[in-house]
């Protein structure tokens, strides 16, 4: 097995360069507290990397860590306390066969009904809650990369992890080590295999996305306007605009039912079927903030602006003229979207405040 040491680089008394080094951690120590550190920062495994749950049963076994990646995939992690074994491949390669294998609909529901466990997320609708962070639906030929964490892995494990990379299956080897300087304790990361098809991609990003969304729109005929509506929202709302490639998306932070923060869409514009055209897309929950203005307000642009039966608000737009027709109504309805967005996070402040002190009372 493979050995990691770290040493501090200071300089001593007389002002040369000296080294010190860190002692290792015990395994016990750092097993009993790796998973906990992961699921609160998910950021060490993969950047924006989304956990959906946390022992999740599948049919062959519960699932240590599921979790949405940056671009929309599925990733799932299976941990190990102590050294990582060739028992372990094959459970995490059981585990993604079991969810690759899975309709949309029927992935939907596992992962929904078995949110909101130990530390994860509650999601009501994951197919929703999927479309939200994308602006785009479940794929139905759905990319699943693995992941084997441990604290440390033998050479079998090393060499079919390597096999199974270079034969291109999606699926990487992370070892943690753990080491600790008076009360001071660090956790470094090893990626030992990396997967290979994740290593030669071109890794989708923001502005790659906002690239692919500029050449669609030009080859469906959509002009400059689609981006100055989307500025409009944004500034209106003082919303946080992600990019898919078909799509823009403007949200606000929400606290989770866990008490974490998480961006949901308020709004988006999507592209239409209808060559030349785009949707403005209002989610329910921009619905449910606004309030009764809506209702009041949409009866005098009933031809270009609908509320459907599912509490969502659409129109279409074509061009710059159809745009001003209706920005008077956007014009009076952002705001009070926005206000009641603040009265929701203000409620929620007070609810946090009343029950720590209920708690400080008992």
């Amino acid at each position: 097995m493979k050995e990691i040491k770290l040493w501090e680089i200071f300089n001593d008394s007389e002002g040369k360069l000296s080294i010190s080094a860190l002692n290792d951690v015990r395994e016990t120590e750092t097993e009993n507290q790796l998973e906990e550190i992961i699921v609160r920062s998910p950021e060490l495994l993969l950047p924006d990397l989304k956990f959906v749950g946390r022992q999740t049963e599948t049919s062959g076994g519960p699932l240590d860590l599921l979790g949405v990646d940056s671009d929309g995939n599925l990733a799932i992690f299976e941990l190990k306390r102590g050294t990582l074994t060739r028992d372990a491949v094959a459970q995490v390669v059981d585990y993604a066969s079991f969810l690759a294998e899975l309709s949309n609909d029927e992935l939907s529901r596992h992962i929904s009904e078995r949110s909101g466990r130990i530390g994860i997320e509650k999601i009501d609708d994951f197919r929703t809650w999927y479309q939200e962070q994308f602006s785009s639906d479940l794929p139905i030929s759905r990319k699943i990369r693995i992941f084997l964490i441990g604290l440390g892995a033998d050479d079998r494990t090393r060499r079919m992890v390597s096999f199974l990379a270079n034969s291109e299956l999606d699926i990487s080897l992370i070892t943690f080590y753990g080491f600790k300087k008076n009360d001071s304790i660090y956790l470094a990361r090893h990626v030992e295999v990396q997967a290979k098809v994740a290593a030669d991609e071109t890794r989708i990003t923001k502005q790659g996305n906002l690239e692919k969304l500029k050449n669609k729109l030009s080859e469906l005929g959509i002009g400059d306007h689609f981006f100055e509506i989307g500025s409009f929202f944004r500034t209106q709302l003082s919303a946080y605009e992600y990019p898919s490639p078909s799509a823009l998306s403007y949200s606000l932070v929400e606290t989770t039912e866990t008490g974490s923060l998480s961006y949901r869409a308020y709004v988006s514009l999507y592209m239409s079927s209808q060559r030349g055209k785009f949707k403005i897309y209002l989610h329910p929950r921009a619905i449910e903030a606004a309030g009764d203005i809506i209702k009041d307000k949409i009866v005098d642009y009933k031809d270009k602006i609908h509320l459907r039966d599912n509490n969502v608000v659409e129109s279409l737009v074509s061009s710059a003229s159809d745009w001003e027709k209706i920005l008077p109504f956007f014009e009076i309805i952002c705001p009070a979207i926005l206000e009641g967005w603040k009265k929701k996070r203000e409620q929620i402040v007070i609810k946090e405040h009343q029950e720590a002190t209920q708690g400080l009372i008992e």
